[in-house]
């Protein structure tokens, strides 16, 4: 189930490496013992900004939970435009799933890879 998980996910950045909005595109994968793997990757934009994601991922029976997770979209200076993730934060937030913008946390369930690349095609009007 894992490495179905991880050839759709590469499928996916394949599927946008061939378009004109993406200037290069690297996924790295570790597969760990009991269906788990830890997947990470970034995305440069052919605007200069780029995506930085990491996934760790477990699977039991039919359902893959991502344990943690990070999407972080900036731009070419290295300043946050979106941030998703289910860290922890000091002082803690009443959520654990959420999305940062350059000014504020908000409660967010996690999204997947395709949801963020679609919405950062949008937000840079790439599209």
């Amino acid at each position: 189930m894992i490495s179905a998980y991880l050839a759709a996910v590469q499928a996916l950045l394949e599927r946008f490496a061939a378009t004109n909005f993406v200037a290069d595109a690297r996924l790295n994968s570790e597969s760990q013992p009991g269906e788990q793997a830890y997947l990470s990757g970034v995305i440069v934009f052919i605007d200069g900004s780029d995506l930085h994601f990491s996934e760790f991922l477990d699977a039991n029976e039919a359902v893959i939970q991502k344990l943690m997770y990070s999407y972080h979209y900036q731009d070419q200076n290295k300043q946050l435009i979106l941030r998703y993730d289910n860290a922890r934060h000091r002082p803690q937030l009443p959520y654990t799933e959420h999305k940062h913008s350059s000014d504020s946390i908000i409660q967010h369930s996690a999204p997947t890879l395709e949801i963020i690349l679609e919405e950062i095609l949008f937000t840079a009007g790439l599209v």
